[in-house]
């Protein structure tokens, strides 16, 4: 496969971010309106700030030893966790879009967090900014309005030297054009120049149980040629662990895993049965993942050269 070349600053911050053979085993619990709604399913608007930044941390911290880096959001977890103690070998990616709107579903149109920018998120110390958009590759307008956006923040994450984790999340799909439709997303965020594809499962696995299918959908998204992490999309843990392994065996990089992990326990109310559950269940549910994606992956080194660095690099850096 082609290489590409990274700039030395993504080129580190990847490295902080995945283990030590190039393989990203990622926590996401950037999560804000879905969050509320596991923890109390009934009445969201219920969940207080505390109890937000509370769980966050207890999930973090207790499974941190486990994971190359975690996803967060600047509003309840991102500066908290460096605070209370998130692990320096732990990467840090941080969430860009603002995605809380009062429980209602986000615009379909990406909206950048008021007062939030790249910049912010390099200051910080991040080793990533990700970027979560509706997309549509059938439907002009909005491809439009995403690509624009998705452009100006790729800019901006090359001036600051950040990776962009790009998260296109699809619009009105069917068993029959999913595979299509999350292609052509991920092309199109690759071509713009996204430095890592976070993407869904290519397939309808409810509907399509051909364990082949599943894999050539997942090679046809590999031979994009930039390193992709699957994300979980709130399916249960067993399945996201079986499409775990063939997203890796195709050509995955890793996991970014929320949901599949957490979400059981966001339903216990009583913070030391939490905790029980965190050390025993949920470091259970991170190992295996990693097990598996360590496994199986390809390095995101087989994707990107390291920068060529002569003695004058640092002159025009």
């Amino acid at each position: 496969m082609s290489k590409h070349t990274l700039s030395i600053g993504k080129y580190r911050a990847l490295q902080r971010a995945s283990t030590d053979n190039g393989i990203f085993t990622i926590l996401a619990i950037d999560h804000l309106d879905s969050l509320r709604r596991a923890i109390h399913a009934d009445a969201p608007q219920r969940v207080t700030d505390e109890q937000m930044t509370q769980f966050k941390q207890e999930v973090v911290l207790n499974l941190m030893a486990e994971i190359s880096g975690v996803l967060l959001d600047p509003v309840y977890s991102a500066g908290q966790l460096i605070s209370e103690g998130l692990d320096k070998s732990v990467g840090l990616l941080v969430e860009l879009e603002k995605a809380d709107y009062e429980m209602n579903p986000l615009p379909l149109a990406v909206d950048i967090r008021p007062n939030w920018s790249v910049e912010k998120i390099k200051h910080m110390g991040a080793d990533g900014v990700k970027l979560f958009y509706y997309y549509d590759p059938d439907d002009t307008e909005l491809c439009a309005k995403q690509n624009q956006t998705l452009a100006t923040v790729i800019e901006d994450c090359s001036q600051y030297d950040i990776p962009l984790y790009a998260e296109p999340i699809m619009l009105n799909t069917t068993p029959d054009n999913r595979t299509r439709k999350i292609y052509e997303s991920a092309k199109i965020a690759s071509e713009l120049g996204a430095d890592i594809l976070k993407l869904e499962f290519p397939i309808d696995v409810t509907v399509d149980t051909d364990i082949s299918h599943w894999r050539d959908a997942c090679i046809k998204l590999s031979s994009i040629g930039k390193p992709w992490v699957l994300l979980s999309a709130g399916v249960t843990f067993d399945v996201y662990c079986q499409q775990v392994e063939i997203a890796c065996q195709a050509g995955a990089s890793g996991f970014m895993a929320g949901r599949a992990v957490w979400g059981d326990v966001a339903k216990i109310e009583d913070s030391a049965q939490r905790l029980e559950w965190l050390q025993s269940t949920g470091i259970e549910r991170i190992s295996r993942l990693g097990e598996i994606a360590i496994q199986h992956s390809t390095p995101w080194t087989e994707h990107y050269l390291p920068p060529q660095i002569s003695p004058s690099w640092h002159e025009n850096y």
